[in-house]
């Protein structure tokens, strides 16, 4: 009996010794699991999710633009702040970057639920309005395979093509995530909400 507790101390002991010798390895790995990235191609519009702090998602949205990858740019415009809305920052920042607002297409209303799905649920009603075969969303790399999997069905069900499309987002990193303080905390946050999708269905 005291041989096996001995044998099974040691295992535990090499398993544990493993996973710390090749932490790195296996944080960035885990890490890559919430990155999703289609081959894009010109679609009919670009939607850009909102929600990152530096603006990067809609900055990529308009480089995309810019390149002929989508007519028109798509976006959920509700409060952000009191009395400041996202579009109002979103339009300030196209203006800044040269694209007019008749390429915008924005809804103010109110998510039936404050998460990805409300938002996905007002976007791809702006879509279906403007008439959208097709789309490229854009949104921040950690968080592109959850939001994959929100949107998909909607566009299945819509019939809609969807291309899915990181954007760089300098405060959180994919690589070493666990050594940053601003990253761990949106990377474990993420990991929290997929696990919470794929158990519940619930974003």
């Amino acid at each position: 009996m005291a041989m096996r507790w001995a044998s099974l101390s040691i295992v535990i002991f090499c398993i544990l010794a493993a996973l710390y010798l090749f932490r790195g390895p296996i944080l960035n790995s885990m890490a890559r699991q919430l990155v999703y990235e289609d081959v894009i191609k010109p679609c009919d519009a670009i939607v850009v999710l909102a929600g990152d702090d530096t603006g990067e998602r809609l900055i990529t949205g308009v480089s995309l633009f810019k390149k002929g990858y989508g007519r028109y740019i798509v976006f959920w415009g509700g409060p952000v702040y009191w009395k400041i809305t996202h579009a109002e920052l979103f339009l300030r920042l196209l203006k800044q970057y040269g694209v007019s607002p008749e390429f915008a297409v924005w809804s103010e209303e109110k998510l039936l639920e404050n998460s990805t799905r409300g938002e996905a649920e007002v976007n791809i009603k702006l879509l279906e309005r403007k008439g959208a075969k097709s789309f490229i969303l854009v949104t921040s790399a950690y968080h592109t395979s959850r939001a994959r999997e929100v949107y998909a069905p909607l566009a299945r069900k819509n019939r809609m093509a969807m291309y899915v499309y990181p954007a760089q987002d300098t405060s959180v990193k994919i690589e070493g995530w666990w050594k940053d303080r601003e990253s761990a905390k949106n990377i474990v946050l993420e990991f929290e909400k997929t696990l919470w999708y794929k158990i519940s269905g619930e974003t």
